[in-house]
């Protein structure tokens, strides 16, 4: 039988593997852990890795699992360092790749696993890649010493405490938010065993979450005109122009800052966005005004960032190695805070749109799909948005009428000042 030690394997290394009547192994060096296994018939792709689970310092050997990836004639050589490194990474958080989720044995689960199959589950229900990032730096962030426990250990009141040291060093709203990621995961486990004796109930259930006071939930009318002046005092024309564009189109600031100039279609009067925090595409209805900000944001963005495909880039001040991204790369904005308007940008933008709509009486369900909001009840099933498009474009017009009449109003409390002392 042929002997070969651990080497860098090539297709035509492995291609070129005798087919002895004892079974052998080739072990790959550049991924550790997969094999090419040589037997009287054929070649496979395997894995082979310890299993261990346990909370750091603690954790125990379960066993040693081997799992086939496929045959050499199925798979080429870099699918299978792929899929062997999707396996490890399986294995390292505890899950043995052979056994079907479900059937695993609930103290098997940890926080870590918890999380990293909620993460799979949103992104089979399309939900954004953002969304599934957050959560998991959450996780990391907020929940490290939980990481490697068992769901099982995880008790009602070691919950409620951790949210309550939370609270006190992170804020109520963190805190909030920890736990409702937490619940939701939990939820999925719940789903998925099953056998419901082997998972304990929802232990967030026993969280007295806080109370969250919303600040600034809405630019008063009256307010706008100083928010306007505020806005226009900051220093980067096209941040002032991102904040424009988002108090006028009312888009989520996820959605904002993500803007691409290939989704643009200008004789369409339209932002066409394929993929929205629904899950569905929408096609943002522009007005005049709206798309003379548009073509500012790109003239300001050719000349600060030539050949950007963004409407609105920055320049990245970090490595990010997993979004593969350099420090000074070109991407799309990533922050939409300004310290001269706390709480006064992002999505206070959108419900200040919507308060505006109201103001104006605005058709409700326009209101709702130029905010690519569900239109509720039968209507939701029978209206189609794509069908009304030259509708919304009014509408969206008679938006922009009120947002530049509000922006330019003075404060009634200032004009009766101003004609008192002109009466003087």
């Amino acid at each position: 039988m042929p002997q070969y030690e651990p080497t860098k394997l090539t297709e035509t290394f492995i291609r070129d593997l005798p087919l002895e009547g004892i079974a052998y192994a080739v072990r790959d060096t550049k991924v550790t852990g997969l094999f090419v296994a040589v037997n009287k018939t054929g070649k496979s792709y395997k894995v082979q890795r310890d299993l261990w689970r346990g909370r750091r310092g603690q954790r125990q050997l379960i066993k040693t699992v081997r799992h086939t990836l496929g045959s050499t004639e199925d798979l080429t050589l870099e699918q299978a360092r792929l899929k062997a490194e999707d396996v490890i990474r399986q294995i390292k958080l505890g899950i043995d790749p052979n056994e079907p989720l479900a059937g695993q044995k609930a103290e098997g689960w940890t926080v870590d696993v918890l999380f990293e199959e909620y993460a799979a589950d949103l992104r089979a229900r399309e939900c954004s890649e953002r969304t599934i990032e957050d959560t998991l730096a959450r996780r990391d962030r907020y929940l490290p010493d939980w990481k490697d426990m068992p769901l099982t250990s995880l008790s009602r009141s070691i919950v409620r405490a951790k949210h309550v040291e939370l609270t006190k060093t992170r804020g109520k709203v963190t805190a909030n938010h920890v736990m409702r990621d937490f619940r939701a995961a939990y939820n999925l486990a719940l789903r998925v065993v099953d056998n419901p004796d082997l998972l304990p109930d929802n232990p967030v259930k026993a969280v007295t979450f806080n109370k969250e006071r919303r600040k600034n939930a809405v630019i008063h009318p009256d307010d706008l005109p100083d928010w306007w002046d505020k806005m226009q005092a900051i220093p980067n024309p096209l941040r002032r122009t991102m904040h424009e564009f988002g108090l006028y189109s009312g888009l989520r600031p996820g959605t904002l800052v993500a803007l691409r100039r290939d989704w643009i279609q200008w004789r369409d009067r339209a932002v066409s966005i394929p993929k929205m925090k629904s899950g569905r595409s929408f096609d943002l209805p522009l007005s005049d005004h709206m798309i003379a900000v548009l073509k500012r944001a790109i003239t300001i963005g050719d000349v600060l960032f030539p050949g950007s495909e963004w409407v609105f880039p920055t320049r990245a001040l970090k490595d990010n190695p997993k979004r593969g991204i350099k420090r000074g790369d070109t991407i799309p904005t990533q922050i939409w805070r300004e310290k001269s308007l706390p709480s006064e940008t992002g999505h206070l933008l959108r419900h200040t749109y919507r308060t505006i709509a109201q103001r104006i009486c605005l058709d409700k369900i326009e209101a709702r799909l130029l905010l690519d909001h569900t239109v509720p009840g039968i209507d939701g099933v029978y209206i189609h948005e794509k069908a009304l498009f030259d509708r919304l474009l009014v509408a969206q017009e008679q938006m922009t009428a009120a947002i530049d009449q509000l922006k330019a109003k003075k404060p009634a409390i200032e004009v009766e000042a101003q004609r008192l002392i002109a009466a003087q």
